[in-house]
């Protein structure tokens, strides 16, 4: 994911850090850390918004901080603000991120479980029942996630996914909201730093 850069008085501004290149490469790469520290948590709070994902399988884990379950992962590069890109990549995930009820198989040992309607929130204030021969299965010991079967015997089976953290990102309505976010704090924080380093 790329960003453009929208400011005021552009022309203006263009013309100050022309005066004095050496201070406005240092205004544009602090510009461009606070852009590469931010970004994460607009993105996070933009995805959260439409889908019912818990923010933070969204946001990256801190610099020396405890392994998370991550929707996928969040790759931040470049050095001043004009280079600046925030890359998303991820597998498809299972219903389980998106508040799937039931959890677990009903029943004890030895007691016939009875099958319910196995359902998921994949955007916010939609619940919707999966297909209706979606079935829970072990996880590889992780939980249980809903399965199909791909053909009228037991077996083979295929775990059922939904969609992607790109995908969510790459969301029309999450696009439009991200873009006008980053560019008025971009404006933000590009002004402040030119105040800072060229006074």
């Amino acid at each position: 994911m790329r960003f453009t850069i929208q400011t005021l008085n552009m022309d203006k501004l263009a013309k100050r850090l022309a005066q004095n290149a050496e201070q406005a490469k240092k205004a544009l790469t602090a510009t461009g850390n606070d852009m590469k520290a931010r970004i994460p948590g607009y993105v996070a709070t933009e995805v959260t918004g439409v889908y019912n994902i818990k923010k933070q399988e969204v946001m990256p884990k801190k610099a020396g901080g405890k392994p998370k379950k991550m929707a996928g992962k969040i790759r931040v590069s470049g050095t001043t603000v004009t280079s600046v890109a925030i890359e998303y990549s991820g597998r498809l995930l299972t219903p389980t991120h998106f508040g799937m009820r039931p959890k677990a198989l009903t029943g004890g040992k030895g007691k016939r479980r009875k099958r319910k309607p196995i359902t998921a929130e994949i955007k916010k204030g939609q619940r919707k029942a999966l297909s209706t021969d979606a079935f829970l299965g072990s996880n590889k010991g992780g939980g249980y996630i809903p399965f199909r079967r791909t053909s009228a015997k037991a077996y083979p089976i295929k775990s059922i996914k939904t969609l992607s953290l790109p995908q969510m990102v790459d969301n029309q309505n999450v696009r439009a909201n991200l873009n006008q976010k980053i560019n008025t704090e971009l404006s933000k924080r590009l002004e402040h730093n030119v105040k800072r380093f060229l006074k």
